[in-house]
C-alpha cells in the first residue's frame, strides 16, 4: 500500500462529554489525512441527537458506536478491534487539534522499529510538570515522567492516553490494553502498554509536531467518585507496574513511594479509610501484576 493510501482510524472513547464531543470530532473530520476513520465509543446511557446527525452527515468517515459496557481500557480495545485500519490514534473527547495531527502520527509510526507514537500535550493542569525528555519512567520508584508539552522527536518510554497511536497488529501482539487496570480514571493503562511493547522489542517514539490541546473537561469522563476510592485505583494499578517491569533490587523503593503517597493523600483528604483502601489495592495489584493482561473480545459487537 502506498503511503498515500494509508488509512488511519482515529479512536475517540466517550462517557457524557456533549459538546466537548462535537468539538473534537470536528477538528477530527478537518484533518488533512485521507482515508480517514473516526470511530467514537460512546459509552454514555444515552446519545446526543446532535453527535447521531454528525455521524449521520458522513457516513463515509464516522463510525458511531454506542456500547453497553463501561471503561476506558474495554473501550480502547473495544476500538482496536473494530477499527477499519491498521494504524491507530487514540484521542480523548474533550481536545482540540489542527488539521495535521493525523499526518504527524502517521509519519513517526512508520520510522524503523516504532510500534507506539506520543504526541505533544498542552494543558492548564500540571500533567506536564518536569522539563527534559518526554515521556520518562522512573523504574526506581515505578513513576512515569510526562513533561509532554513539548516540540521534541525523541525515543520515549510511555506516552499518554489522550494524544497517542500504535499499529493495530502491536496492540493484538501485546495482548491489547490491560482492562484490569480499569478503576476509576484507569491510571497507568497507556504506560503498561508501551513498557509491554518496549519488552517485546518495539519502540516508543514522542513526536512533538502531533500536537493538541487537552481540555480536561471538569464532567463526563472516568473518575473516581470519592478520594479513598482513588488512592485504592492509585495503589492498584501501581502495583501492576512495580509487578510487571521492575528488578528485585528496585522494589523496595517502588512500595516505599507508593506507601508515602497513599499516606500523603490519607493526611492531606483525612480519608483514614484510605489507608485500608491503599493495602487492598496493594494486595489486588501484586495479583493482577503476575497475570497477562485482560482483554475481551469486541470483535463484530454492535449498539446494543
Amino acid at each position: 500500500m502506498n503511503d498515500i493510501d494509508q488509512g488511519v482510524t482515529v479512536i475517540v472513547p466517550t462517557l457524557n462529554r456533549g459538546t466537548y464531543l462535537l468539538d473534537t470530532v470536528n477538528d477530527l473530520l478537518a484533518q488533512e489525512h485521507r482515508p480517514l476513520e473516526i470511530l467514537v465509543v460512546d459509552q454514555s446511557a444515552e446519545g446526543t441527537e446532535e453527535m447521531e446527525a454528525l455521524a449521520a452527515a458522513h457516513l463515509e468517515i464516522i463510525s458511531y458506536r454506542r456500547v453497553g459496557f463501561r471503561g476506558l481500557p474495554q473501550a480502547r480495545n473495544f476500538g482496536w478491534q473494530n477499527s477499519r485500519y491498521e494504524a491507530i490514534v487514540y484521542v480523548d473527547d474533550d481536545i482540540r487539534c489542527g488539521p495535521e495531527l493525523v499526518t504527524e502520527h502517521l509519519r513517526a509510526l512508520k520510522l524503523r522499529g516504532v510500534g507506539i507514537v506520543g504526541g505533544s500535550i498542552e494543558e492548564s493542569r500540571a500533567a506536564n510538570e518536569g522539563k527534559g525528555r518526554p515521556g520518562r519512567f522512573n523504574f526506581w520508584t515505578a513513576s512515569p515522567v510526562s513533561s509532554f508539552d513539548s516540540t521534541k522527536e525523541c525515543e520515549a518510554s510511555h506516552v499518554k492516553g489522550c494524544n497517542f497511536s500504535c499499529w493495530r497488529s502491536v496492540l493484538r501482539e501485546c495482548g491489547g490494553v490491560d482492562e484490569s487496570l480499569s478503576i476509576g480514571a484507569s491510571l497507568y493503562e497507556e504506560t503498561d502498554l508501551s513498557l509491554r511493547a518496549r519488552q517485546r522489542g518495539y519502540k516508543i517514539y514522542f513526536n512533538g509536531r502531533a500536537r493538541l490541546t487537552h481540555l480536561a473537561a471538569a464532567n463526563g469522563g472516568c473518575r473516581e467518585k470519592d478520594m479513598t476510592s482513588y488512592v485504592r485505583a492509585l495503589s492498584h494499578n501501581r502495583t501492576v507496574l512495580i509487578r510487571r517491569f521492575l528488578r528485585w533490587y528496585q522494589l523496595p523503593v517502588a512500595v516505599v513511594r507508593l506507601s508515602f503517597l497513599c499516606l500523603a493523600y490519607t493526611f492531606h483528604y483525612r480519608q483514614v479509610d484510605a489507608i485500608e483502601a491503599g493495602l487492598g489495592g496493594f494486595v489486588l495489584g501484586l495479583r493482577d501484576g503476575g497475570r497477562a493482561p485482560r482483554c475481551g473480545n469486541y470483535y463484530g459487537e454492535v449498539r446494543p
